[in-house]
């Protein structure tokens, strides 16, 4: 019978996702340094940044240690460079567009494109572990019982049970845990189309903006819809142009066949 899933590589990039994050995610365990970023003018780019340290940390030792173990399938890039710096950096654009206030003044055109790329870079530091790795490592099982396991995985890992104060567990289990197995559902469905970390931390953007963005629900809807645009556009370029090249391939195979 073939193996499914290997428990240890699991366990292991578990273990060092939760260890790594819950210095972090937990604030009654924030270390001081970590609490005096929030003092400085940008200390908030770290802090968030950090957050997610733990599955980019258990994801890369495990895709660069424990490869055989399991089919790593999904690259940075994976199918086209083009097409997944196109969705990586179009969220940025459109916020840098649109532009979001900071509670100092300043260019809130400037102050959209640095809230971007933090927020790119977090998707990609999460993704790199239940994308890049865990994805992967669970090839084994079935979907959508792989998609519902990660979700479940991806809930408990935020931790947001273990915070002081009280924990609202109706959220957490109609809400939260709902929308962290639709994501694992959405996000994998695109990491397994085009095997690609950009577009997974793009896909996983649209649940970042939505639930984070420090905006108003009508902006958080144009920028959504600027970015879906983007996407629906230049997915119907990129599959057009692939179906070119299919085509023009099976022609020169025909008329290079001798008869």
């Amino acid at each position: 019978m073939k193996k499914k899933f290997h428990f240890i590589a699991v366990l292991t990039f578990y273990t060092i996702a939760l260890e790594l994050s819950i210095f972090f995610r937990v604030r009654q365990l924030n270390p001081d340094w970590y609490l005096n970023l929030s003092d400085l003018e940008y200390g908030w780019v770290p802090i968030s940044l950090f957050k997610a340290l733990g599955p980019l940390v258990g994801g890369l030792f495990c895709i660069l240690f424990l490869r055989k173990y399991f089919k790593s399938t999904i690259s940075l890039t994976g199918k086209s460079l083009a097409l997944s710096l196109i969705y990586f950096l179009a969220p940025v654009l459109m916020i840098g567009v649109w532009g979001v206030n900071s509670d100092s003044g300043g260019n809130t055109h400037l102050f959209g494109l640095l809230t971007g790329l933090t927020m790119m870079g977090y998707c990609l530091f999460e993704e790199t572990g239940w994308r890049g790795f865990l994805q992967d490592a669970f090839r084994g099982i079935l979907n959508p019982y792989r998609f519902i396991i990660i979700g479940v995985l991806w809930y408990f890992w935020h931790l947001n049970f273990l915070n002081v104060g009280p924990y609202n567990w109706k959220f957490g289990l109609f809400v939260h845990l709902p929308s962290c197995i639709l994501g694992s559902w959405i996000i994998g469905y695109f990491a397994d189309k085009y095997k690609s970390l950009l577009i997974a931390a793009a896909i996983h953007s649209v649940f970042n903006i939505f639930f984070h963005l420090q905006a108003d629900l009508l902006t958080k809807a144009i920028i959504t819809s600027g970015v879906l645009l983007i996407w629906i556009l230049t997915s119907f370029l990129f599959n057009k142009n692939a179906n070119t090249k299919s085509v023009i391939n099976n022609n020169s195979d025909l008329l290079s066949y001798e008869y």
